[in-house]
């Protein structure tokens, strides 16, 4: 996993993402330092280390900023690509892929 992250401004800069709780808002960054290459994180497991709650999690989703791809709460970041750009030579699929394409089947 990369050791480096970007947020887009455009992102965490908007009034969407703004008018969000301060702990909605921090959720996202910490999810999105865990994330792996393709955006894909283990919610669950970020919320225990950070102490973030279903709520914090339950807006992201609701405001569009992440998509809950099943009930272990493995979670896609939905502006991962805005946010990171990954070099075709540093980048590692991710474990999850098989969620990824049940996911852009259901969105295309």
């Amino acid at each position: 996993m990369a050791e480096r992250r970007m947020f887009a401004k455009a992102t965490v800069g908007s009034a969407r993402f703004l008018r969000m709780p301060a702990t909605s808002r921090l959720l996202y960054y910490d999810l999105g330092m865990a994330a792996d290459d393709d955006g894909v994180v283990e919610a669950f497991s970020v919320m225990r280390t950070t102490g973030a709650t279903d709520d914090d999690l339950r807006v992201l989703a609701s405001k569009g900023f992440v998509t809950i791809l099943n009930d272990d709460l493995v979670t896609l970041i939905t502006d991962w690509h805005r946010n990171n750009f990954i070099r075709s030579d540093r980048y590692r699929p991710s474990v999850y892929n098989e969620l990824l394409c049940r996911v852009r089947l259901t969105d295309g």
